[in-house]
């Protein structure tokens, strides 16, 4: 087994992964299905030949280990409970903000599908909450003690409130996301390792520059999610910076940890190419498997392209590392990946659902997601044997995740909507370009955080 003692790593982090999850409003139906657990009146139940069918979304335009690994899944569930139930499948040539924005549109219009992932999305899901637009799923695990016991207790914990509802459904495992980096680039330019201090790591940029080699893959659209995590990974270094990360929705960032962390994502872009600001997700991570690029910040549901010819050269995956970021931290939330059913159709959707991520949590399919996607799983075992043929950068990242000292949580998940979606989009090019000040950009943070709580309010 190689799986190390992912447990003892995550319990270290759990003062960082946990604290400040549970809390909110939550009303609960009235209505109650024979079981105990929570129904609704109304059902949008098709069906053929007596089956229920199951709405669901999965996303195809990343090339996301985690959406083809569902993909898989739900062919093995539809040909397993033929006749009984089906997931009924759309599939979202998108990526994430093309599902988010997917969700709150067909929300409008109560016609949500009955599983949905709005773990990044934390305003979107407090909404859904208050307006009770999510099932309970608590009953359901307390009456079925085999399935609970598949789930990452950690996960029940963070996500059971304090009137012991739960409308988030743990997973079986957790994405850390760190560094990649193209060795050979790194050869060139005179770096022997992946660097484990900041200093280190600023260093190899400057050698890489030197090099005339761009050391990050950046973007600014898409909440900039490749350079903001690096520079949220800054925070993990202090213990300042990590209580910092524990708040949810914070209405103030002018602390000098975060004002830090906007200094390393202005200073990414004296290092990277022409093309970041304005720049997509998609072409950061374009620029990194053509091999214009050194380094790029992401998880580990990116290894599949690396053996893909559509997105990488063949070999290309034997050049590349996986590393924790600079101070020993790694990022990873368990809403990243949690599934929530929808209260939009009747008690046998809901069924369904549940009979469907049941199936999705069995440990045959944990395993495959820990080889395939690096979703390490706390309470099934990573076996010797799959660890033996993975690809070098899941090796590095199986072993850092296996041996990480600080695991932070994603920004996404703790920030308010207008801070990330408006003030970042807006205002993140303004910085690097230098007409506004790291000491402006917290204050427009700082308005976008009150915006957002009057617009709530």
């Amino acid at each position: 087994m190689k799986r190390k003692n992912v447990m003892r790593i995550l319990s270290v982090a759990a003062a960082v992964l946990l604290v400040g999850c549970g809390g909110g409003n939550s009303k609960g139906s009235d209505a109650k299905s024979e079981d105990g657990t929570d129904a609704v009146s109304k059902s949008q139940t098709s069906k053929e030949e007596g089956e229920v069918k199951i709405p669901i979304i999965i996303t195809t335009g990343a090339n996301d280990a985690m959406d083809i690994q569902m993909k898989e899944v739900v062919e093995d569930f539809n040909e397993e409970y033929k006749g009984k139930y089906q997931m009924e499948v759309e599939y979202l040539a998108g990526a994430a903000d093309d599902y988010r924005s997917k969700l709150k549109m067909l929300n409008a219009s109560n016609s949500l599908p009955a599983l949905i992932q709005v773990g990044p999305e934390p305003a979107f899901y407090d909404l859904l909450v208050e307006n009770e637009r999510l099932v309970d799923v608590a009953p359901y695990l307390e009456k079925d003690p085999e399935w609970k016991g598949q789930l990452m207790p950690q996960g029940i914990e963070t996500f059971t409130r304090e009137d012991g509802k739960m409308y988030q459904i743990p997973t079986a495992g957790l994405q850390l996301s760190g560094m990649y980096y193209n060795k050979e680039l790194f050869a060139e330019a005179g770096i022997e390792t992946f660097p484990e201090t900041w200093e280190d790591f600023w260093n190899a940029c400057d050698k890489l520059k030197e090099a005339n080699i761009p050391a990050l893959s950046l973007h600014t659209t898409e909440t900039a999610w490749c350079p903001m995590l690096l520079a949220t990974a800054y925070l993990g270094g202090t213990e300042e910076g990590q209580k910092f990360m524990t708040q949810q929705f914070p209405d103030n960032f002018d602390n000098p940890e975060f004002k830090k962390a906007v200094e390393i994502l202005k200073k990414q872009f004296d290092y990277t190419t022409s093309d970041a600001v304005g720049g997509t997700y998609a072409l950061a991570a374009n620029n990194f498997f053509s091999g214009n690029t050194a380094m790029i910040a992401n998880g580990p549901w990116m290894m599949s392209s690396l053996t893909d010819a559509d997105y990488a050269p063949e070999g290309f995956a034997d050049k590349v590392g996986y590393a924790k970021y600079p101070g020993d931290v790694m990022i990873g939330s368990m809403e990243q990946s949690s599934w929530c059913i929808t209260t939009d159709y009747g008690q046998d959707v809901i069924d369904g659902a549940i009979a469907f991520m049941k199936y999705y949590t069995r440990p045959v399919y944990s395993t495959k997601r820990a080889v395939e996607a690096g979703e390490l799983s706390s309470v099934v075992d990573f076996p010797q044997e799959e660890y033996d043929k993975l690809i070098p950068p899941m090796k590095n990242c199986v072993d850092a995740s296996s041996d990480v000292k600080t695991v932070l949580p994603s920004y996404q998940t703790k920030w308010d909507p207008v801070s990330q979606n408006d003030v970042f989009g807006r205002e993140i090019p303004n910085l690097v370009s230098g007409s506004i000040s790291v000491d402006d950009f917290v204050q427009l943070m700082n308005e976008g955080a009150a915006q957002y709580k009057q617009d709530i309010e």
